[in-house]
């Protein structure tokens, strides 16, 4: 008797399972990113003054200037093809200062960032050519501000005293551009 009892309640079971049935549906959900390469030098745009003292002592040569106080900033995003993307910088004024050097570090990624972030190159002599400064930028932020991203030095020095001459306070105008 035990055995039909639980014959019985098995297909009582079984009859009510087939007799509620579950339904389900789906929807697609599209949506673009799209390809980002953008740049910013921080903690703003304001010009860098570099001022040439006189020495102290007739004979000396002039000091080398320095400044690190600017912060390169960037956002990226890679396409299907994944071409990563480099920085470069050059100076753009009109204006040629012979014996002239303006020497330019870039130092490793510091900050709160994420993602693929560059590698710089190290050191070079800012020029009117485009020289690339930052490779290998992947999907990436490196946060906003001083203190995140990649410290900007810039190093000013008369290189060949022979031909140095300067005829009114120079501008120098560089220019950084992102791209694959």
């Amino acid at each position: 008797m035990k055995y039909k009892l639980i014959i019985f309640t098995l297909f009582i079971l079984l009859i009510t399972n087939w007799g509620f049935s579950q339904t389900q549906t789906m929807h697609d959900l599209y949506f673009t990113i799209p390809e980002i390469a953008i740049l910013d030098i921080e903690p703003n745009t304001n010009d860098i003054i570099l001022d040439f003292n006189a020495p102290i002592e007739a004979g000396d040569q002039l000091e080398e200037l320095s400044d690190n106080t600017k912060w390169l900033n960037y956002t990226s995003t890679v396409t299907k093809s994944g071409l990563l993307k480099n920085i470069t910088a050059q100076i753009v004024s009109s204006i040629q200062i012979p014996g002239f050097k303006l020497e330019l570090i870039v130092s490793n990624y510091s900050g709160g960032g994420m993602g693929v972030l560059g590698t710089p190159v190290g050191i070079i002599d800012l020029t009117t050519t485009a020289q690339t400064i930052i490779t290998g930028i992947g999907g990436c932020y490196t946060n906003t501000g001083a203190n995140s991203g990649h410290r900007l030095e810039y190093n000013a020095s008369i290189n060949d005293y022979s031909i140095f001459e300067i005829s009114a306070t120079p501008t120098i105008d560089i220019i950084y551009t992102i791209s694959n």
